[in-house]
């Protein structure tokens, strides 16, 4: 085990919905659903590529990647800002529902969102995208009540994960 302290992270970035001229598009909001989705490259070489996770709403219904490209354009022309977060756990295996748990645990701060998980780097993760009108400053209460919601109840899925596993391994020792 690592001597470092284990943390969960909660980082959030933006990206506004506007060309350079200010026309709405949602072209940024769509090529970051592909990555989230399909991993780096051209959209040819996504297309060949199986998708990295499956994609749940914040109610936890799963959600075809087409449909969240289809909301994330809907999204995207309507709203000033996309919002981008990853969550991430070290040194346990989480699932993507258990991540979409602890998004919603925030509270109100980003009501609906399209959320995928993936193990395709050092530790599991899952990405997150909302929509918004204005800027959400990290240091605002708003946002510091939202992050520490996330933060907790990562906390909360991570304990009850290695209480499975524990479980899990007990068991196959008897």
């Amino acid at each position: 085990m690592s001597k470092s302290k284990t943390t969960n992270i909660v980082r959030m970035d933006w990206l506004t919905n506007r060309t350079p001229t200010g026309k709405r598009s949602a072209t940024k909001a769509r090529k970051l659903a592909q990555y989230f989705a399909l991993g780096r490259g051209r959209e040819k070489e996504q297309e060949l590529r199986s998708q990295r996770g499956q994609w749940l709403d914040q109610h936890g219904r799963a959600c075809a990647h087409q449909e969240v490209l289809q909301w994330v354009r809907q999204q995207g022309m309507s709203h000033e800002l996309t919002h981008q977060f990853i969550l991430s756990v070290k040194e346990t295996q989480l699932t993507a529902e258990a991540f979409n748990r602890a998004m919603a645990a925030g509270g109100p701060l980003f009501p609906e969102w399209r959320l995928i998980q993936h193990e395709d780097t050092r530790y599991p993760h899952a990405h997150a995208l909302a929509f918004g009108q204005q800027e959400v400053h990290i240091k605002s209460e708003a946002f510091q009540a939202w992050w520490q919601g996330v933060r907790d109840a990562l906390e909360q899925e991570q304990a009850a994960a290695r209480e499975l596993q524990l479980e899990q391994v007990l068991e196959q020792a008897r």
